[in-house]
């Protein structure tokens, strides 16, 4: 039997507004606070380069929760369109 496991990769952006490697965060909407994801790392690494910030960089460790509040928003705004 051919198992076959197919994993989607989903992108943040983690922000440091200090050059303290403990002070980030994920880049979140400022209206509800729900994390920023992206299913192209092309395109949060274009939103990035527009960021005036220490220091970001592009992470998959979002945490379950949050990836969670986001696809549901995402899944909302296109029911809503």
């Amino acid at each position: 039997m051919l198992t076959v496991e197919l994993s989607m990769s989903v992108y943040a952006i983690k922000v440091w507004l200090s050059k303290s490697e403990k002070d980030w965060f994920l880049y979140r909407d400022l209206d509800d606070f729900v994390v920023h994801t992206w299913s192209r790392r092309e395109k949060a690494e274009e939103v990035m380069s527009l960021l005036t910030c220490q220091k970001a960089e592009i992470t998959e460790d979002i945490p379950a929760s949050a990836l969670a509040r986001s696809t549901e928003k995402k899944q909302k705004t296109k029911l809503e369109s």
